[in-house]
């Protein structure tokens, strides 16, 4: 039985750790399957199936996706805050899934620990949804297994992961430079539309 309250502890310890020290995504997700399969081994054979995921391929494809976006909608130097959100959108084979989406807001408080500032966006750019073929997969996996709460191990946890991993990957190396773009500071949070909120980075000149 997966011990939901336990699972989102653990989930912003480790998101926590990851905006922190960045780890590769291919093998960060190794390790938050690991955390799968240790409290729902019941679960066999779907862990060792959703670690062939190509994880690599999937986050060059949204860093790509990205650096397009912000190259035909950049967002207007007066954005201090990029809200990466999870939110659930059906697509057109009519089931749901879970993807990512971009927006910026002027409301981040660099005096504040608060991050409900994502809840008033202005930056809305019209291609701010991504398609990721990973986070659909592991939502469509993971969340039909109701049995001793597995479910929640899927959006909740895998898909949060997997979003913390790429995105602190952005913020940490090369990409950093786009996020931040010419704003002379901009916090970067990520979460989902009706979840928590997760700070990944303050991004500064300095």
């Amino acid at each position: 039985m997966v011990d939901i309250r336990k699972m989102f502890k653990d989930s912003a310890r480790m998101i926590t750790d990851i905006a922190e020290k960045p780890l590769a995504i291919d093998p960060g997700m190794g390790k938050w399957l690991d955390y799968c399969a240790a409290v729902a081994p019941e679960c066999k054979a779907l862990w060792p199936r959703l670690r062939k995921l190509d994880f690599n391929a999937d986050a060059n494809d949204l860093e790509s996706w990205l650096t397009r976006l912000f190259a035909r909608e950049p967002p207007p130097n007066e954005i201090n805050g990029l809200w990466f959100g999870l939110h659930n959108p059906v697509l057109d084979d009519g089931k749901p899934s879970c993807q990512m989406y971009v927006g910026g807001s002027t409301a981040y408080d660099p005096d504040s620990t608060s991050n409900e500032w994502v809840c008033q966006l202005s930056y809305v750019p019209k291609g701010r949804y991504a398609t990721s073929k990973v986070l659909n997969e592991l939502y469509r996996s993971v969340e039909p297994v109701t049995k001793n709460n597995v479910n929640s191990l899927g959006e909740a946890f895998l898909c949060h992961g997997y979003l913390a991993l790429v995105v602190s990957h952005w913020c940490k190396g090369p990409m950093r430079t786009l996020l931040r773009g010419d704003a002379s500071i901009r916090a970067v949070v990520i979460g989902h539309d009706s979840g928590d909120f997760y700070r990944m980075a303050i991004l500064s000149a300095r």
